[in-house]
């Protein structure tokens, strides 16, 4: 990696650095401080970077995170805007922590699910680049993984790994926020994108994971938009894979806009959730489409639409079956969903009293990269490993598909020295789920196994080991 000075001459260096990973794939940034877990680095957390940040900038202060698993919460305060995490590598440089929405606050009460967040962004013009958030808390209780209440935060190759409420995006002090998110992994199994910011997802995988507690159905997003907002989500080009079990989704369900919600009757909100140009595996999407949160719902209240969903295949998706109160949208309905428009002035406010936007928002001014093509990377996620009576299943996904990539299966009895016992490679760029199976260990001994994903001209992603112990 080059290493650019820091000043004048280092940022014009790293605009040139930006255009050229815009460009072709180089990676070149410059940056303020470095955070590095052995040591070689100005920290060893990300939050001491933070900490150490300067309070007020107007121009923005780079922290670049060396690979590591940096497991620690994260707060950035709202007295440190223009803040930018760059990662060594989005496969590799994760910042991960555990809380729930029933983590004890420390002052008689709990964090919330807000408060959960493996990272709380409370500061404006945050931005991050190559890097994997995750919330490890597990299934069974909302576990945020990123926390946003601020406008104008824009994520480029990054991951959002979780399960319940992995993603908020949210208002900033009564008014609104803007978030955009381009070549970003967003997984997990309900309500995992939600929030009532304004957020642009381009270029997304959406993974919508297999759920173990009620698998039969579930729901990707949970837009909560204020009657007073001009717009909520926008999803353009993404993809919704599906995944290695028999869970399907609903493209969304509407938060808080039914009776019930401690929200005055008035103030219920009006989700707003726009599909354009989405691919999506076979079997993985409710023929509805979209369901009501219950009984109370005002679905005419509620803006949901696709234009054009096909699946990773190219056919098109059979709509017929879609809520009657969702809309499959005209040519001429998609011409206002652009960046400008939902990014500009006079978008509304988040709330009844908050200020309504003033000034229009490029994330391109936070970091040249962002509105140009950027090449994935190999990033593989959710290795886990079952036992049946017989046998080990191991299955995993991979954050973006790409045909080429090889897998291989390494098994250890000692954790130490490990042996390749399975190997396949992807056909096409469509394959996201992957599984191989073996042997189950002797009794009372652990199998432990790691997958080391590869492909020529691209850097390869080794796996956490993840164990399997069998009993007496």
């Amino acid at each position: 990696m080059t290493v650019f000075a820091t000043g004048p001459a280092g940022r014009f260096w790293a605009l040139l650095g930006y255009l050229l990973l815009a460009t072709c794939g180089a990676r070149l940034y410059a940056y303020d401080v470095t955070v590095a877990q052995d040591g070689s680095g100005t920290y060893r957390t990300i939050q001491a970077a933070v900490a150490a940040a300067p309070e007020g900038r107007t121009a923005t202060y780079t922290i670049f995170i060396k690979d590591g698993i940096y497991t620690e919460k994260v707060i950035v305060p709202a007295t440190k805007p223009f803040l930018q995490f760059v990662g060594q590598s989005v496969a590799n440089t994760i910042l991960t922590w555990h809380d729930n929405n029933k983590t004890p606050n420390g002052q008689g009460g709990t964090v919330g699910t807000g408060g959960s967040g493996s990272i709380v962004v409370n500061a404006t013009d945050f931005s991050a680049l190559n890097l994997t958030f995750v919330n490890s808390f597990g299934d069974g209780s909302q576990a945020v993984a990123v926390s946003l209440y601020a406008d104008r935060a824009a994520f480029q190759n990054c991951r959002f790994l979780g399960n319940q409420d992995t993603l908020l995006t949210y208002e900033s002090n009564g008014a609104v926020s803007r978030h955009y998110f381009q070549d970003c992994y967003i997984d997990g199994n309900v309500d995992f994108i939600f929030g009532n910011a304004i957020a642009i997802f381009d270029n997304c995988v959406i993974y919508a994971k297999t759920r173990v507690v009620n698998p039969a159905a579930s729901y990707i997003t949970a837009a909560n938009t204020p009657p007073t907002q001009r717009y909520g989500y926008l999803f353009r080009h993404a993809k919704i894979p599906a995944n290695n079990g028999t869970t399907l989704y609903y493209l969304g369900r509407p938060w808080q806009n039914a009776a019930g919600f401690s929200v005055a009757a008035g103030n219920l909100s009006h989700p707003q959730v726009i599909f354009l140009h989405t691919k999506v595996g076979a079997n993985e999407i409710q023929p509805a489409g979209w369901v009501v949160w219950n009984a109370g719902t005002d679905t005419t209240k509620i803006t949901y639409g696709e234009y054009q969903t096909r699946y990773l295949a190219g056919q098109p998706v059979a709509t017929a079956q879609r809520v009657g109160w969702a809309r499959q949208l005209a040519p001429a309905d998609t011409v206002a969903y652009t960046l400008a428009n939902l990014f500009g002035p006079g978008t509304g406010t988040a709330t009844r009293t908050g200020a309504p936007v003033s000034a229009a928002w490029d994330p391109a001014t936070v970091a040249p990269v962002f509105g140009h093509y950027r090449a994935p990377d190999i990033a593989v996620s959710n290795l886990r490993a079952t036992q049946t009576a017989t046998q080990t299943l191991l299955q995993w996904n991979i954050s973006w598909a790409m045909a080429g990539i090889k897998y291989d299966l390494y098994r250890s009895a000692d954790n130490s020295t490990f042996k390749r016992i399975r190997s396949q490679t992807a056909a096409t760029d469509s394959l996201y789920n992957f599984a191989a199976s073996d042997a189950l260990p002797p009794l009372g001994t652990t199998y432990y196994y790691k997958v080391v994903a590869s492909k020529k001209k691209l850097a390869p992603h080794t796996t956490p080991v993840v164990p399997v112990v069998r009993g007496h």
